[in-house]
């Protein structure tokens, strides 16, 4: 669509890891890369004993995600020692950072095509009014989450004007609704624009990236 479009991740807290890959460096500097189901990547850099070797982080890798694929990282999942005190020593450094507080723990709300807005409205006044409304994160967050009611229930919401409860959004429309990931209503994507803006258009433009996102995070 020609409007703003806005994405609210899942909360990675509800994610769980699909593979856990740790790569050196240099010989005293690893990162740890791990992929959840949200899709969503963390990264984190280590300080490792030096001389490790590539078979050691490439068995690192391979007994981690044994063990924590599935998992969320916020749960405490016992890894098992392996007999090699290097590699069980860095497989305890890797755990620490992984458990260590992030942004992670935030909601992140993604926005495209902010500057189409500025095409959307004839005063300035209103486009600058928006655009920051959009640098808000915690105002976004709270628009994006009322889509998901405590049934879980997904469906399209048009709010209208007035019904944002966001006085410099009163000339705005948004349409958004929840995707799922393995059934679970768990993100948002929408479209933020002018009153005036093609609902229809937006409408079917949403049900289609919500339902596409969702599939794409649940294979």
């Amino acid at each position: 669509t020609s409007y703003a479009a806005l994405v609210l991740a899942p909360p990675s807290e509800r994610a769980t890891v699909r593979s856990v890959q740790v790569v050196g460096l240099t010989d005293r500097v690893a990162m740890v890369v791990v992929v959840l189901s949200n899709g969503a990547v963390e990264k984190a850099s280590l300080e490792v004993d030096a001389g490790l070797g590539d078979e050691r982080l490439a068995a690192a890798s391979s007994h981690l995600t044994a063990h924590l694929e599935g998992a969320s990282l916020a749960e405490d999942t016992p890894i098992p020692a392996t007999g090699d005190r290097r590699l069980d020593g860095l497989v305890d450094l890797v755990l620490d950072a992984l458990t260590a507080p992030t942004e992670r723990d935030h909601d992140h709300v993604y926005v495209g095509g902010a500057s189409h807005m500025a095409a959307a409205f004839d005063a300035v006044d209103t486009v600058r009014q928006v655009l920051t409304i959009l640098e808000q994160q915690y105002v976004v967050v709270s628009l994006l989450r009322e889509v998901i009611d405590i049934d879980g229930e997904q469906r399209i919401s048009v709010s209208i004007g007035t019904e944002l409860g966001v006085q410099p959004l009163a000339e705005c429309s948004i349409v958004v609704a929840p995707y799922e990931i393995e059934g679970q209503p768990l993100g948002t994507v929408g479209v933020l624009g002018p009153t005036r803006m093609n609902y229809p258009q937006a409408m079917a433009a949403v049900a289609v990236v919500s339902e596409r996102l969702g599939r794409s995070l649940s294979a």
